[in-house]
């Protein structure tokens, strides 16, 4: 009897875990559809959706009459996308951006401030708490229903949370950040270089989001990539892959040292050139010869079907791209296409959002999750 009682536990997990994520996956279906989908009766869906409901994780909804079929009425279930949320925290050099996402990673508040980049890292760490809070009363949730926090920091940061490496903000090394922006109780924070993050957001969202391998050029006050290979996120041991600009040899702070030397700053800059400023196209077009060296390190190393610029100089469109192509053209051993990103100054954060719903789905459809734990229980 426990063996037998066992097994049909187990198997009545398994299959709530899979309604559970072909709900996800659809928003919407019919019983008879998410039976069809994970290859089960309609009774055993059935009761695997009553579950959900019980559990708060799907509701049962009336379809719009144009979407009713002639005779049995069909049962109609959604994904409580509400059940929980998320925030992304971009946590930048000079300000902090976090943004409130459903649990369908639609975004419900978003909070901004400004921070001075000499701040000791108690204060940063205070400051960046006190824009999570304002963001939770933004989205009009309560701080319970948050079911993760994504973190993105510059520098480098190893798989436990912790800062090792930050030459922008040196204060924040050795910070544990999934300790620091914890919120009660023991909500979980997941966290990565913003590179990497804005990389992600770029495969979720962005240019990147139908293809599986693409080197991301983040370029703005810093250059450094990020990379995507069969589709995953490339981290490397330390949490450091795509960080080559720290040789010399990649020319890319050769570019930073170029743009500071700009008689305007780089954003009046990209905007004369791409408005036809000759001068400033001159600069753009050495700016681009620079970049080529390292991206072109990267291309030869990974073979991408294609690159990304975002970041600040993305902005530039084809005056930038152009020329770009040409650099790559010369240094490596196929043509690989240049585009530029749209996700612009959200990346990082939404890469942040990202990571979170990762870590959320990846234990919500755990046949040993408590959410699906609670569900059967009641």
């Amino acid at each position: 009897m426990g063996r037998a009682g066992g097994d049909g536990q187990l198997l009545q997990r398994i299959n709530t875990a899979a309604v559970l994520r072909a709900l996800h996956e659809a928003g919407e279906s019919t019983l008879r559809d998410l039976a069809t989908a994970i290859g089960v009766s309609r009774n055993t869906a059935e009761d695997a959706a009553v579950a959900l409901v019980t559990a708060g994780l799907a509701e049962e909804v009336v379809p719009e009459p144009d979407r009713r079929r002639v005779g049995r009425p069909a049962k109609w279930y959604r994904f409580r996308a509400e059940y929980g949320y998320v925030l992304g925290v971009d946590m930048a050099v000079h300000e902090v951006n976090v943004l409130v996402a459903d649990l369908a990673g639609t975004e419900r508040a978003r909070q901004s401030r400004a921070l001075d980049p000499n701040l000791s890292s108690d204060h940063r760490i205070l400051a960046i708490r006190e824009v999570m809070a304002a963001a939770i009363r933004s989205a009009g949730i309560r701080e319970s229903t948050v079911l993760a926090v994504g973190a993105a920091s510059t520098g480098i940061v190893d798989r436990g949370g912790r800062v090792t490496r930050s030459t922008r903000l040196p204060g924040m090394q050795g910070r544990n950040l999934a300790e620091d922006l914890a919120l009660p109780p023991n909500t979980p924070v997941v966290t990565g270089n913003d590179a990497r993050l804005a990389t992600l957001a770029e495969r979720w969202l962005g240019t990147g989001r139908d293809t599986d391998n693409f080197v991301n050029i983040v370029a703005g006050r810093h250059i450094t990539a990020g990379i995507v290979l069969d589709g995953r996120l490339l981290q490397g041991v330390h949490g450091a892959a795509g960080e080559i600009g720290v040789l010399p040899e990649s020319r890319w702070q050769s570019a930073l040292d170029a743009m500071a030397a700009w008689p305007q700053d780089p954003e009046a800059t990209i905007r004369a050139a791409v408005a036809d400023d000759a001068d400033a196209r001159t600069r753009v077009e050495e700016l681009a010869e620079h970049l080529a060296t390292g991206i072109a390190a990267v291309v030869l190393t990974v073979d991408p079907e294609c690159v990304i610029v975002s970041g600040g100089l993305s902005r530039a469109g084809r005056t930038l791209l152009d020329p770009l192509r040409e650099h790559l053209h010369a240094k490596t051993l196929f043509p690989v296409p240049v585009h530029a990103s749209t996700l612009d100054h959200n990346a990082v954060a939404l890469g942040a959002v990202r990571l979170a719903l990762d870590h959320v789905e990846k234990e919500l459809f755990d046949t040993d999750s408590p959410h699906l734990a609670a569900a059967l229980a009641s």
